[in-house]
């Protein structure tokens, strides 16, 4: 061979790959892979709410490498109602209204689809609410969030969680952590709080409360609905946990 036959060969040994097909954010492709992506943003999250798929803001696709396809997918997301513990599937979790001072999430994911199969490799979220003015604007007497550290909103959460308790001697239930808290300008709290059962007893917790060991899932107990005079509280049974609401006038 000649020179040009050899450069010739070279030069088709090592041109680049084509370009993948472009994929659109109405595709089926491209749906499927931000339903894992959706899926695995919740299945490692710790705590707060379980969020849903708004829209796919925008899709990427990097070349080809043999069978491998990388994909890049930013989402916009709504925070709904669903406990990060609640084992309701998404699909049954209701979106939280604008009235509720709704949280949206930013999510950049990069997915891998190797032989087929579509996997997540990193993901990065950034939430945040609507502004206070925007729902004034729209609902003037609707609550807007507060800070989980608020004064107001431990004091609902301890309160709550002293009386039934103690109307419960059998079954300490410990606190999680607090998901979300709303305030009034009529100073009405309202506050979402997950806690679980432990092994104690009500008296053996206030004698030992670190002794106090958490039940497994298939062992957990039920709340049912309390209702004291001066305040309500609502208790729905999840799998490890039972979330609660309260409204502290």
């Amino acid at each position: 061979l000649d020179g040009k036959h050899i450069l010739f060969c070279l030069g088709q040994l090592t041109a680049p790959a084509a370009p993948p097909p472009p994929l659109g954010c109405d595709d089926p492709e491209t749906e499927a892979a931000a339903e894992l992506a959706v899926n695995y943003i919740n299945g490692h999250s710790h705590h707060g709410y379980k969020f849903a798929l708004n829209r796919i803001e925008q899709v990427r696709v990097l070349p080809q490498v043999s069978e491998e396809l990388i994909l890049f997918l930013e989402l916009d997301l709504l925070e709904t109602t669903c406990h990060i513990l609640n084992p309701t599937p998404l699909v049954n979790c209701s979106v939280r209204t604008f009235e509720q001072h709704a949280v949206e999430g930013d999510c950049d994911v990069k997915l891998q689809k190797l032989n087929g199969q579509f996997s997540v490799l990193a993901s990065k979220c950034h939430s945040h609410a609507d502004s206070a003015e925007d729902i004034h604007e729209v609902c003037p007497d609707c609550p807007l969030l507060a800070s989980l550290n608020d004064t107001d909103v431990l004091a609902t959460v301890s309160s709550a969680l002293n009386d039934y308790n103690s109307k419960t001697p059998d079954a300490y239930l410990r606190l999680l952590e607090i998901g979300r808290a709303l305030k009034q300008v009529t100073a009405r709290t309202i506050v979402e709080f997950a806690v679980a059962a432990t092994n104690c007893t009500s008296q053996q917790a206030k004698d030992n409360l670190e002794a106090c060991q958490l039940l497994p899932e298939d062992q957990s107990v039920s709340m049912p609905a309390h209702q004291p005079s001066s305040r309500q509280l609502r208790g729905r049974t999840e799998a490890c946990c039972d979330a609660l609401a309260l409204v502290q006038e």
